[in-house]
């Protein structure tokens, strides 16, 4: 198996046990980018240099004996809505081109602390809307991957990282990751803080992930959660042992419904 076809749980493990690098595997990754994503167009802003340079010195860090987050050397990206210090960040619209932020939104500073590597932008629509992006389906090109957080998902589909943080306000969760054939996870509100991120609704807006298991979502959940005092939805109260949760029996047979909505008819094949 490929570095970049490990999940987000085993990539971790492999670090932390000291027989993978970060650097091999976030250079592998990028590989990976450079093969597949000229078909599915995921990426809104890469830096393959200063992705690297983040996974050396987090090889470095590891390698003087200092302490490591569960996430150590891990890549994750980020869809175009979050604020990265580091990174662009242009909602998916022209209007906001080159426009940088200064600091990073809450749940990204969170995946950093953990030790992520923050690998770039994935594409969203505009403003996390209805207008779509550039991105396509990796296991079609000629479908929809989903919007709005279609490059999140896109990403994690094609192996070119192993999470990324999205966002729901409606169904840009569920959806994309449905549509790409990941796993996605939309937490209940007011778990995971959305201090600088793209505001539509402050009743709805949710942060959310994508990875390949359910143990990687919920990994991922478990580092982004949390009070924080800038978003007034958080509350500071223990957050939920996610692992511990994924990792147990369902005390019941999953079931599922299929509904067919007043606007079923309006539905392609």
């Amino acid at each position: 198996m490929d570095p970049h076809e490990l999940s987000l749980a085993q990539a971790a493990l492999e670090i932390r046990e000291g027989r993978l690098k970060s650097a091999e595997l976030t250079r592998d990754c990028l590989d990976r980018v450079k093969a597949a994503d000229g078909e599915v167009r995921a990426w809104a802003f890469l830096d393959p240099e200063h992705a690297l340079r983040q996974a050396e010195e987090l090889d470095r860090r590891r390698a003087e004996g200092k302490s490591i987050g569960p996430l150590h050397g891990v890549p994750v990206a980020i869809k175009d809505i979050f604020d990265t210090g580091d990174y662009p960040t242009e909602y998916g619209s022209p209007i906001y081109a080159g426009r940088t932020p200064r600091h990073d939104a809450a749940c990204v500073a969170k995946l950093r602390a953990a030790g992520a590597v923050i690998m770039g932008k994935t594409v969203t629509t505009e403003f996390a809307y209805f207008q779509p992006g550039k991105t396509r389906n990796p296991h079609d090109p000629k479908r929809t991957p989903g919007g709005s957080s279609s490059g999140s998902a896109a990403a994690v589909a094609a192996c070119m990282v192993p999470g990324a943080v999205g966002s729901q306000t409606n169904g840009s969760v569920i959806r994309p990751a449905a549509f790409c054939g990941v796993v996605g996870f939309k937490p209940t509100h007011g778990l995971i803080p959305r201090t600088g991120a793209l505001i539509l609704s402050r009743a709805l807006d949710h942060v959310g992930c994508f990875a390949r298991t359910v143990e990687d979502v919920a990994l991922l959940a478990e580092v982004m959660a949390g009070f924080d005092a800038d978003d007034p939805d958080t509350r500071p109260i223990a957050t939920p042992h996610f692992s511990a949760v994924a990792a147990e029996t369902p005390p019941l047979p999953p079931r599922f419904a299929f509904v067919k909505t007043p606007s079923w008819n309006q539905a392609e094949p």
